[in-house]
């Protein structure tokens, strides 16, 4: 009886210790998705100026390139951390922290005027960051993810929300239609990432060496970090936003 008894318990004890390690080896593998997909974010975020670690916002949509050169386009930040969460589990948990994506030029942002720029290569964005570094007080360099690491580079934290802990993402986002303006007077209405992206795209193109950029028309309404609508009336009510998200 005794006998059985300890078989039984044996058996048993095994089981919950086996279940109680394969839910730790879930656990750090959740673990261990959710810091690589969190460190990637902020290390384009940092490496790009963007959102709380920067003085611009990102237009959508944009390539990302991951470390093995397979790319992908993502339409906002959800489907950005998306991408990234896929990538990492589809190579098996094995990216190295130097091995983060980052973001294929050209690509579209918005400073704290209004204005959208286009950045075609590296050194464009990095001339960018170093504008705004005196914005921010000049703490800290770009983090991975940047300009440098195209095909994978050293990913350090850097500054306002770069850090694994800190908080990240865009300090506004803006609700379409949105009117821009163009240097030669005329002006277009968009009505999603996309066309405001192409529409920025499109006067570069046509119009090669012009220094002036196309602006965002004000009154605009954006959405803010904790979900709630604001309607802009100006670029300094602008700029006190990205400030205020700073901090």
């Amino acid at each position: 009886m005794n006998k059985n008894f300890i078989k039984s318990f044996g058996l048993v004890l095994s089981v919950i210790i086996a279940g109680f390690f394969t839910s730790c080896q879930k656990d750090d593998a959740a673990t261990g998705i959710d810091n690589f997909v969190q460190l990637s974010t902020r290390g384009i975020e940092t490496g790009f100026g963007l959102g709380m670690a920067g003085c611009y916002e990102l237009v959508f949509p944009v390539t990302v390139q991951f470390s093995d050169g397979s790319t992908v386009e993502v339409t906002d930040y959800p489907t950005l951390k998306q991408a990234i969460r896929d990538w990492y589990i589809a190579n098996g948990g094995r990216p190295q922290p130097n091995n983060r994506p980052t973001l294929v030029f050209p690509i579209q942002v918005i400073n704290q005027a209004g204005e959208i720029i286009t950045v075609d290569t590296p050194q464009a964005m990095k001339d960018l960051i170093a504008l705004c570094m005196p914005v921010l007080g000049g703490g800290g360099h770009h983090g991975g993810g940047g300009p440098d690491s195209l095909g994978g580079g050293h990913h350090g934290g850097g500054h306002h929300g770069g850090g694994p802990g800190g908080p990240g993402g865009p300090c506004f986002t803006l609700v379409f239609p949105v009117t821009v303006s163009f240097p030669d007077g005329s002006q277009v209405v968009v009505n999603s990432p996309q066309e405001l992206g192409q529409a920025a795209h499109d006067w570069n193109k046509n119009n090669p060496g012009q220094h002036a950029r196309p602006e965002i028309v004000f009154p605009v309404t954006v959405t803010l970090k904790d979900g709630t609508q604001v309607v802009v009336n100006s670029k300094e009510e602008l700029q006190a936003i990205k400030e205020a998200c700073r901090g």
